[in-house]
């Protein structure tokens, strides 16, 4: 008898509980809930991150909010297979103005296109659905990201037009996530040991040889304000060669080696840098510098 009344006991305990968690007390004041960013970006190797929701509004009590998540045309990402989420459903409590989805990137040892999804919210307790519930999710691959692994020292050499050897100790720069340059080019300072100078070169990534090649950017701006005692201060430009005549458009490129440590560029087209006046003005007829069979190491 002693254990049944103890059984009984816990079968009305556990009665209680369940009663308690189905009746659950929502927010009844007027509430809002929305997606806090329309997008989000991010590598595919983030690992965890949030996708925010925001409240606004007045709150008496919890505000629970469920989404669901969709592959995105035209290269949607998967649910996991490229990322997986904690849980869809998430509570917030009146102190705080904004929830948290959390989501795991899985990274890969693929080269892909960005792969895109989307996180909407799809209902709500304690609270109305704002027009902004969605946010749409980009993430982007890693396993071409050799732009960013280019930045650095790096040691140029080349040879003149009369055959004597050069060399310049130089730095590569690269643009920002967030810059429209990026993985467009890459930024070299330091040739003819000043770093001051800055040489442009475009960034070109091919995913089906996985080789990556540089390509100078000519007829673009060296150098400014330099003092060559031509009776006033220059601006340096570099060129190419066609047809015995300087050229913007002429092609000095190179392919990076796989393992990131080396460039060869073009050998039978040299790189002039050409010297005018300040401001846009004439070409002065001097160069500064020519330079056959450039090769960068490090």
């Amino acid at each position: 008898m002693k254990y049944l009344k103890l059984f009984m006991l816990f079968a009305v305990a556990a009665v209680f509980a369940a009663c308690s968690d189905d009746d659950k007390s929502w927010n009844t004041n007027d509430a809002t809930v929305a997606m806090a960013n329309e997008t989000i970006s991010l590598k595919e190797s983030k690992g965890l991150f949030n996708v925010p929701v925001s409240v606004t509004g007045d709150r008496n009590a919890n505000v629970q909010v469920t989404v669901e998540v969709k592959e995105e045309a035209p290269n949607g990402a998967v649910e996991d297979k490229h990322y997986i989420v904690t849980s869809k459903t998430i509570i917030i409590s009146p102190d705080q103005e904004v929830g948290n989805i959390e989501i795991k990137t899985v990274d890969d040892e693929e080269i892909n296109d960005p792969r895109v999804f989307t996180v909407t919210i799809v209902d709500a307790q304690g609270a109305k659905v704002s027009e902004k519930a969605t946010t749409t999710v980009t993430l982007k691959d890693n396993d071409a990201a050799f732009y960013d692994k280019l930045s650095g020292k790096w040691k140029m050499t080349s040879v003149n037009s009369k055959g004597a050897e050069q060399s310049w100790d130089v730095t590569v720069y690269v643009a920002d996530e967030d810059e429209a340059d990026y993985e467009k080019y890459i930024y070299v300072t330091g040739m003819m040991g000043y770093e001051w100078t800055t040489a442009v070169l475009e960034y070109n990534f091919d995913k089906t040889t996985k080789k990556v090649t540089l390509k100078w950017v000519l007829g673009t701006l060296f150098a400014e304000q330099v003092n060559f005692g031509l009776g006033g201060l220059n601006e340096v430009y570099l060129f190419g060669v066609v047809d015995g005549k300087l050229s913007a458009a002429a092609d000095i490129s190179g392919e990076v080696s796989s393992d990131l440590k080396s460039v060869e560029f073009t050998k039978d087209t040299p790189l002039y840098a050409a010297i005018f006046e300040q401001g846009g003005g004439a070409f002065t007829g001097y160069m500064w510098f020519n330079a056959y069979d450039i090769k960068m190491q490090r």
